[in-house]
């Protein structure tokens, strides 16, 4: 049975808090096609890597989990070849490292019927899937290497809000972000926590992340050790939150990899404050001959995107890592 809409109840709890968690969107079955799209990825990356000499064993005989984990650890870009988004670099582009996986199971689960029945209560039925998407796939934090366990798509992250990584050109747009469990999210595994109430409080000071440039992160001086609210989820729920919503999520102290997606949307015409990357038209009511419904048209569109900044033809900013500074706080 497809998830329709959001209770009256459910509804007042996302405007009251900034975030929603539902413990069953997406039936497990509906993640089954990402599951062994990503089964032939890793495959696919490992014998390139192991060919390349970057890696040395390709540890075949491991479940899916336990060898993402032990491939990254020996090599920690491995988190580029399975995200949804080009990497957030504003500056020393390299080649080798931009590229992300376009497959036709990301771009159906972007699409869910599920997914888009919970946004359309939230934004309407003109919904438009931002491209600020991210994988986030996650080994036990005591396998993870000092250069990669700071990344947010591989280990703990940091509190902050949505809004942080969008250029002022979406301060006003009706972002939504549905935070999807491929695998149950847990305290134990790392699963989100969020401070009720905080998208109604404005935007928060970020400070530099000297880990990670592209993550900046509310300090504990702003924060004042505020204690989020852990959301727990099963395998096909989700988290809906607000894009002013302080969040994090927790370490994975498990010993099984914690695997979740961020999708992102936005009502069609609003300004998805990172326009680097190429956003679409998922559901119109309006015009439903405007959405996009070919899987590789989605992939040519990043192929594209990918090419314009490599070669200089895009001359702005991907996204935004200075504009919430304060150096008095910082």
């Amino acid at each position: 049975m497809t998830f329709q809409s959001l209770s009256e109840s459910q509804l007042k709890s996302f405007e009251e808090n900034g975030f929603l968690a539902i413990d069953r969107l997406v039936p497990e079955e509906g993640l089954v096609e990402i599951e062994q799209e990503y089964a032939q990825l890793l495959d696919d990356t490992a014998a390139y890597l192991y060919a390349a000499g970057k890696i040395s064993d390709l540890h075949a005989n491991l479940d899916f989990g336990d060898r993402y984990s032990a491939i990254i650890a020996e090599y920690s870009d491995l988190h580029r070849y399975f995200n949804v988004s080009l990497p957030l670099v504003n500056e020393g582009l390299e080649p080798e490292h931009f590229h992300m996986h376009t497959g036709p199971a990301v771009f159906n689960l972007m699409r869910h019927p599920a997914i888009l029945n919970l946004v359309e209560t939230i934004i309407g039925p003109e919904i438009s899937s931002s491209p600020v998407q991210q994988m986030r796939m996650k080994p036990p934090q005591r396998r993870l290497s000092d250069d990669v366990a700071g990344h947010s798509n591989v280990g703990a992250t940091t509190w902050h809000q949505d809004i942080v990584a969008l250029l002022p050109e979406a301060d006003e747009t009706e972002q939504v972000t549905v935070w999807l469990a491929i695998t149950e999210a847990t305290l134990e595994n790392g699963c989100l926590t969020s401070v009720a109430g905080s998208h109604r409080e404005g935007p928060k000071v970020h400070c530099s992340n000297l880990a990670l440039a592209s993550e900046p992160q509310v300090p504990e001086k702003v924060m004042q050790e505020r204690v989020g609210t852990p959301l727990p989820v099963k395998k096909g729920g989700a988290v809906l939150f607000h894009k002013m919503n302080v969040h994090r999520a927790l370490p994975n102290v498990s010993d099984h990899l914690r695997w979740s997606v961020d999708l992102r949307y936005l009502p069609t015409g609003q300004a998805t404050g990172r326009p680097a990357f190429p956003e679409f038209v998922a559901r119109s009511k309006q015009d439903p001959a405007s959405e996009l419904r070919d899987p590789k048209a989605w992939a040519k569109s990043w192929d594209d995107a990918r090419d314009a900044i490599l070669s200089g033809a895009h001359k702005g900013r991907i996204f935004e890592d200075k504009r919430w500074d304060d150096a008095a706080v910082c």
